[in-house]
């Protein structure tokens, strides 16, 4: 990725912001496409601090992109910028009160470019539909960022806290002038859903799945009642046509690598039982609702992923480089074919689990599916390992993005004690 492009990007956008805070009493509307420039800015100072600092130290980052992926990133920066130049222009004009740049016609008063933005030009519709656009690059650009490691490494400094230790010359976004009221505190939200998803959800994704049922249990029956914020929890398989809504835009998109594309399978299929095995035979949660957890997972069978996945869910796990570039590529597809519905703002976040487990910054691991088939002691002893990753890396999600805090060794007592009581009755 070239530097010179993402800093020309960020040169646009942070443009476009700069005139957008000299503007005193901006109709609604236009505010919230400034907000929504402020919001991209974030995201794009990250990758910007992301390649300036592996430029000074003229190094390469491991998950550096295959070539299909960069090219999308490319086009990607190139909508952000197009987007740039008419948010700035659409605020220049309005600043300046001038009617039309090729006519030279321009208003006298204030009060006459407000109407003439709100009523006479349509531009409400307009307005609209670039905060749109603008809504599904941060969604996409935020995908690559996680997919780079960029997200929380490179994070800009806000204003209010102290500012991170960064490398000499790294950037930071400028700081908003415009003064903004404090919001009013809200309760935080217990609706979150998550969604698993792998190619066939025969193994790690309906692992992640009963892992998380099973932490969910814990946290909320340990003492004084653990706060839980995830409401849904669920698996699929990417290539599994059962129940597979999104069937025909997984045939057609354009994969990054030919080996991304895998063959499909029907469905149905029993989690496999060595992975269910090593999630349950053990004395991890070894409380009564884990026969209940165990139950209900063996008599799950696996399903495709749904056509609103991105619209339902709020986050969705993959477990590879290759998952996460086909999960963001069938979003770009839905947003193609469906519009602005099919991923609305702060939904469908594409994450790769692997994220969360402890590393260095710039990397992310792959937490790849045990290679089936041969000696099933081998074969138990590769799911044990990958069973512990994926905990651990729930763990972390949980910990960073849910605020979760895990249960001690008392609350976890007090779980083991209220099961055998409910047990005896």
């Amino acid at each position: 990725m070239d530097l010179g492009t993402v800093l020309t990007v960020v040169e646009l956008v942070q443009k476009a912001i700069a005139i957008y805070e000299r503007i005193d009493n901006l109709p609604q509307q236009m505010a919230q496409l400034g907000r929504r420039m402020e919001n991209l800015n974030l995201f794009l100072v990250r990758l910007q601090n992301f390649l300036v600092e592996t430029s000074k130290n003229n190094k390469k980052s491991k998950t550096q992109l295959l070539s299909g992926q960069l090219d999308d990133l490319r086009k990607l920066l190139a909508g952000i910028k197009a987007n740039a130049e008419t948010v700035y222009d659409l605020f220049d004009r309005y600043k300046s009160g001038i009617l039309s740049r090729s006519k030279d016609l321009k208003f006298r008063a204030s009060w006459m470019t407000q109407l003439w933005f709100s009523v006479v030009d349509n531009s409400a519709d307009k307005v609209q539909v670039i905060m749109e656009d603008i809504d599904q690059q941060r969604s996409l650009l935020r995908d690559y960022l996680v997919l780079m490691a960029v997200e929380k490494a490179y994070e800009p400094t806000r204003p209010g806290r102290e500012p991170e230790q960064k490398p000499p010359g790294t950037l930071a976004a400028p700081t908003k002038r415009r003064p903004v009221p404090s919001p009013s505190p809200t309760p935080p939200r217990r609706d979150y859903k998550i969604l698993f998803v792998d190619p066939y959800n025969e193994g790690r994704s309906v692992v992640a799945e009963a892992l998380v049922k099973l932490l969910a249990q814990m946290t909320q029956r340990a003492r004084g009642g653990g706060d839980w914020r995830i409401g849904e929890v669920s698996s699929a398989g990417f290539f599994t046509k059962r129940r597979n809504q999104a069937v025909e835009a997984i045939d057609g998109l354009d994969y990054s690598e030919r080996s991304f594309k895998l063959p499909w399978r029907p469905g149905g299929q029993a989690p496999d039982s060595t992975a269910l095995a090593a999630v349950f035979d053990n004395k991890w949660a070894d409380f009564p609702f884990k026969k209940d957890i165990r139950k209900e997972m063996l008599g799950r069978t696996s399903r495709g992923v749904p056509k609103d996945v991105f619209a339902r869910f709020d986050f969705v796990f993959v477990f590879t480089i290759r998952e996460h570039d086909n999960m963001v590529k069938l979003k770009e597809a839905l947003l193609r074919k469906e519009g602005p519905g099919a991923v609305p703002r702060c939904k469908g976040r594409v994450l790769q689990l692997g994220t969360y487990l402890a590393q260095k910054r710039g990397q992310v691991r792959e937490i790849l599916n045990p290679v089936e088939g041969g000696d099933s002691k081998k074969n138990r002893e590769a799911w044990n390992q990958q069973v512990s990753e994926i905990r651990t890396a729930l763990k972390g999600f949980l910990k960073q993005e849910m605020r979760w805090v895990p249960p001690d060794d008392k609350d976890a007592a007090s779980v083991g004690k209220k099961g055998l009581e409910s047990g005896k009755k």
